[in-house]
């Protein structure tokens, strides 16, 4: 079965002065992602080997990709050029741990109103760690049926984590 949820809320982000005499744009979002203080933003293991690509012009608006490595996962990065010289950088494939709960209770409410189930509130476990993504934009939680036990997964397919639209789907223990 496959539902479909979405919430409301901000994503964690990080922001950053550059200027024309010293670093380039890309250069500044290397350190500003890499920095301590993105990860912990973020709730996710160190940020290295960051790469970015050089924006293609540094009118304010113009936004730009960049990737880092966590705990051996690929974290991508929007970064925007803002006035003043500003950067902002924000993940595009990270769910963070504080809103969990969130996609939790959205996903049983899907469920149920889909197909009548009454499953409660806590029926499903997305854990308490903020989770990056997979290349598929994957989140496995679990589902527990409270009649008799039965643990099923519930693949989370996260369509948009600034929003946190989300495809769930519940896959029968053994496949």
């Amino acid at each position: 079965m496959l539902m479909v949820g979405a919430l409301v809320f901000s994503a964690c982000s990080g922001s950053a002065s550059f200027s024309f005499g010293g670093q380039t744009p890309a250069e500044v979002a290397v350190d500003l992602i890499e920095g301590d203080a993105m990860a912990q933003r973020l709730g996710i293991d160190g940020l290295t080997s960051a790469m970015c690509e050089d924006p293609p012009d540094t009118e304010p608006g113009t936004v730009f990709p960049c990737t880092a490595q966590s705990a051996g996962k690929t974290v991508e990065f929007e970064v925007e050029l803002e006035v003043d010289d500003r950067i902002f950088a924000a993940p595009t494939n990270v769910v963070d741990a504080r809103f969990l709960g969130d996609y939790e209770t959205s996903a049983v409410q899907a469920l149920n109103d889909a197909n009548g189930f009454t499953l409660p509130v806590d029926s499903i476990d997305c854990g308490d760690s903020s989770v990056v993504l997979d290349t598929d934009n994957l989140m496995i939680c679990t589902l527990t049926d409270p009649e008799n036990g039965t643990v099923y997964d519930a693949v989370l397919t996260v369509l948009d984590t600034n929003i946190g639209a989300f495809d769930v789907e519940i896959v029968e223990p053994g496949e």
